[in-house]
């Protein structure tokens, strides 16, 4: 890493090379084709594309190298909910290089997803992890997350249990 700190910035159509190879390098993140990305990058226009009702919002940050050709070191995919009631949002998936790890990026990456979150008036934030994942849980831990339940066999590639990890927003 640079001595630069990185900018978490929303993601873009752009960012989807870099996305790719973040999640590529990132063995415990789920391996998506690119397509399945396109509707955290792109915003829905509502003049020809209304939102469904609930309204379903999504977004993805990144964690961009300080330097315009500096690649991205880590991203952030989340969905909301917007039911008018509990607006949940999921954190998708979040992904850091294993090189740029252990420099705040994940927690950066997170804190983006929840302040999105709550300025969508959303009343909850969840997610699941994989039950081995301890730095991802130790981090979701740290950032006021509580674990809430467990989805035996959840996971595919190796088969494994993921851990539900909540928190209430304001």
């Amino acid at each position: 890493m640079t001595s630069d700190p990185p900018r978490i910035r929303p993601a873009t159509p752009a960012d989807l090379d870099a996305i790719l190879a973040v999640a590529a390098a990132s063995p415990e993140a789920p391996h998506w084709p690119p397509s399945s990305y396109e509707p955290y990058l792109s915003p829905r226009d509502p003049s020809t594309n209304p939102a469904p009702n609930p309204a379903l919002l999504r977004t993805a940050w990144v964690a961009a190298g300080p330097n315009l050709g500096t690649p991205s070191l880590g991203f952030a995919c989340a969905t909301l909910l917007a039911d008018g009631q509990e607006n949940r949002c999921e954190l998708d998936t979040l992904a850091v290089l294993p090189a740029a790890r252990r420099h705040g990026l994940g927690a950066a990456l997170l804190s983006s997803v929840r302040a999105w979150a709550v300025e969508r008036e959303a009343r909850r934030l969840t997610l699941e992890v994989r039950a081995s994942n301890v730095a991802a849980v130790r981090l979701y831990e740290h950032s006021g997350l509580r674990r809430e339940g467990r989805r035996p066999r959840y996971y595919a590639d190796p088969e494994e249990d993921a851990l539900i990890l909540g928190i209430a927003l304001p």
